[in-house]
């Protein structure tokens, strides 16, 4: 009965022009009736065999049922063919079923067969036509009675009968689908195995009863083959995706008792029957096999053939194939996505890491370079102090001993050679800090300046301790006496520390008029090339001024070179000290911004110009100066120069 959901139905709707219906119409109940609901009824609940009412029941001309016609659909009654009357041409067209009943179906029993054939008989017999027993007709009848009575005979004959094998061609339009291979799937059914013709006459036919053996009846295989007794639907659009793939697995798996026994004979023009000898018979029976093997390699190819194009045109299937595309494009994406996330987290933390170790290569680097250089700095350091601290005590040695070559009783050491093999036993064990103490204790780097004399102002008294330390560092003892020096070294620095932050605090006080005064008095009381000529002008600049924080030389100097450096009319490093303090008296200062202002407007407005109206020029360019101001600051920038020369 499922066969009828293999045919689609096209219907057309045509929208009629709306009646005018009364609003108080009864209501009436129509009962469902006619052979048409009828037929629907039955395959619905199974009453009727699923292929009842279709071709393959019907004879050549589309005949009714077998029976006397009676039945639902029963319609107009055909005339019997006359076998007698026909043409030939007609006769041969005719299969074995017309032949006996022009209404005898494909599914006749074997009882119907029977009928059908004595009714033949009665009328085709040779006593009956007196034609003789060679007539064709009678012979025919009688063929078609030896073949359909047996079972095998009949099996293979039905595999060929009335049968159209066509499939539909690929690119069938999704819209078509359905009314292209829904009558396609049901004509195919018809060799389905569980509408074999055999088996349903050994169902018929009571089974001997047999004793069961030992071993016998049991599964002795694996996984049991599905046996299918029913076909799945075929379905429409709206079907289940479950209901679709289990149609095709149906027609996949699909088992065909379509038997290729006479069409292998007719192929061959072998017939058994008519072999002379058993050799001969077998012969013919091989061959006969071998085609048939190949005619149903055949049918099964074109059963794979059509579950194929069925499966790549229909529609419901593509949309579940696009549905999975989509999906596993979206999944792989997604992976990729992720990949590309993944790749870029480990790119920004290698590049992260890389950077650190670069960062941490280029500090390690820049350790070992300043490093490098500290350790450069300190042995240049110890090479300086090692140099100094031979100097200063070669200087304070020939200070304590004349030069007359003898050796006082206050001698530290009594020869040259003994004071030599002291100092290098020094240089070789003490470090540059030990030996920037020792050198501060001899009076330091000033001591043996070149402006100096030697032995002006090394410390004579401090060979003793560095004898001492000697003593004590060719011993392996502690260095007391190096620790002793070391702090009054480090007391004596920070007295000087603090006497460089007061010098700092009084540098920090603005000059007074009187002290400038007092500065340029003393410039010129004191010229250049005297003996501790800063000293004398700071203590000429206290006495006459007599405050209570006087200045220092190094103040004197600093606020002289301060005065001499600014290229003004009254101060000019030629040797016109005298107007110093005139040069701070008049307080005539001017910025670096100016000074370059004023030599633009210079090179601006050559000499060549009127007088008044160049310089008028020049005192509007620069700002903050007038006319008489730039004259006076060009006329001492002139002094300035002629006196470098």
């Amino acid at each position: 009965h499922r066969i009828w959901n293999l045919t689609m139905v096209t219907c057309t709707i045509t929208p009629l022009a709306p009646l005018d219906w009364d609003d108080d119409l009864p209501e009436v109940t129509i009962e469902r009736a006619g052979s048409a609901y009828l037929a629907y009824e039955s395959h619905l609940y199974g009453l009727r065999d699923f292929l009842h009412g279709s071709s393959f029941y019907g004879n050549a001309d589309g005949g009714d049922q077998a029976g006397d016609g009676s039945g639902e659909g029963a319609g107009k009654k055909k005339k019997e063919y006359d076998l007698l009357t026909i043409s030939d041409r007609k006769l041969k067209k005719l299969n074995y079923y017309q032949v006996l009943a022009r209404k005898l179906p494909l599914h006749a029993s074997t009882e119907e067969i029977r009928k059908a054939y004595h009714k033949a008989c009665l009328k085709y017999h040779p006593d009956k036509t007196g034609r003789g027993e060679e007539d064709e007709v009678f012979l025919l009848v009688k063929k078609a009675f030896d073949t359909l009575s047996d079972p095998v005979k009949r099996r293979s004959y039905d595999s060929t009968v009335d049968f159209d094998e066509s499939i539909p061609a690929e690119g069938v339009k999704a819209e078509d689908f359905y009314k292209e291979y829904g009558p396609v799937f049901e004509r195919n059914l018809r060799f389905a195995s569980f509408n074999d013709p055999a088996r349903h006459a050994k169902a018929d036919k009571p089974s001997p009863t047999k004793k069961k053996g030992k071993g016998k009846g049991k599964n002795k295989g694996g996984n049991k083959k599905k046996e299918w007794t029913s076909c799945p639907p075929f379905g429409d659009d709206g079907s289940s995706l479950d209901d679709v793939h289990a149609f095709y697995d149906f027609w996949t798996h699909f088992e065909s008792w379509r038997d290729f026994t006479l069409a292998a004979e007719k192929e061959t023009e072998h017939d058994l029957d008519s072999a002379d000898c058993r050799d001969e018979k077998r012969w013919m029976k091989q061959e006969v096999d071998r085609k048939m093997k190949k005619l149903k390699r055949e049918e099964m190819a074109r059963i794979n053939l059509l579950v194929e194009r069925a499966m790549a045109a229909d529609p419901r299937l593509r949309r579940e194939k696009e549905r999975k595309i989509r999906e596993k494009k979206e999944k792989e994406d997604a992976k990729r996505r992720a990949e590309e996330e993944k790749a870029e987290r480990e790119r920004v933390e290698r590049e992260k890491a890389e950077a650190q170790a670069a960062k941490a290569k280029a500090v390690e680097e820049s350790k070992k370079k300043d490093a490098k250089k500290i350790k450069e700095q300190q042995k240049k350091q110890l090479r300086k102090a090692k140099q100094l601290f031979r100097k200063l005590t070669m200087a304070a040695y020939q200070s304590a001993n004349p030069n007359d070559g003898s050796v006082s009783d206050s001698a530290v050491w009594d020869d040259l050679e003994g004071m030599n093999d002291d100092i290098e036993l020094l240089c070789d064990k003490l470090d540059a800090m030990e030996l920037t103490s020792l050198n501060d204790l001899l009076g330091g780097a000033e001591a043996v300046s070149e402006d100096r004399g030697p032995g002006d102002k090394v410390n004579v008294a401090a060979l003793a301790d560095v004898k001492q330390c000697a003593v004590e560092t060719a011993a392996g003892a502690e260095r007391q006496s190096l620790l002793k020096i070391q702090q009054r070294n480090a007391n004596r620095q920070a007295a000087d520390e603090k006497a460089r932050e007061a010098k700092a605090a009084r540098a920090a006080k603005p000059w007074t008029k009187e002290e400038l005064a007092a500065l340029a008095k003393a410039v010129k009381k004191y010229p250049a090339g005297g003996a501790n000529r800063w000293e004398s002008i700071a203590l000429f600049i206290n006495n006459l001024c007599k405050q209570q924080d006087p200045r220092g030389k190094e103040e004197c100097i600093a606020q002289f070179n301060k005065v001499t450096s600014s290229p003004s009319p009254a101060a000019a490093p030629g040797g016109k000290e005298d107007d110093a303090g005139k040069s701070a008296e008049a307080g005539d200062e001017w910025t670096d911004a100016q000074d370059a202002a004023l030599q633009d407007m210079l090179r601006k407005y050559p000499a060549s110009m009127d007088k008044n109206e160049r310089w008028s020029k020049i005192a509007e360019g620069v700002e903050g100066k007038s006319k008489k101001q730039c004259v006076g600051r060009f006329k001492a920038i002139r002094e300035a120069v002629k006196g470098k020369k």
